[in-house]
């Protein structure tokens, strides 16, 4: 059986748009699929080593359930997806960060978006 191809588009970096490609990441890999998260020039604060995750306008109510709940951070998402072998790539974007990213052009991501067995985009 051929191993799957997962690419993630992270395009915000809002709360509610942080965990979704980042659980979904971590899923992929645990479950042997290839796994490329990539951050677009909106998303890639998700990346910056002070970011503060902020909910949208009217979704306070997340935060306080992902809290309640005990998930675990954007940050600790973040590690384990790195860990485990998940592809960081910021697309288009000259930013400092504490992860092993890559820097790639747009169209590279979508190149590998067009043959994947599965792309999101958030």
């Amino acid at each position: 059986m051929a191993t799957k191809k997962v690419v993630l588009l992270v395009l915000h970096s809002e709360l509610e748009s942080a965990y979704p490609p980042l659980n979904i990441a971590v899923g992929a890999i645990s479950s042997g699929a290839n796994v490329i998260l990539a951050f677009s020039h909106e998303g890639v604060d998700i990346l910056l080593p002070n970011y503060i995750p902020i909910p949208s306008v009217g979704s306070i109510d997340i935060a306080n359930g992902l809290s309640d709940f005990g998930a675990p951070s954007i940050e600790e998402l973040i590690t384990i997806a790195s860990e485990s072998g998940v592809r960081l790539i910021i697309v288009d974007n000259m930013i400092l960060t504490n992860w092993n990213v890559e820097r790639k052009e747009l169209r590279w991501v979508l190149n590998e978006a067009a043959d994947a067995d599965l792309f999101l985009h958030f």
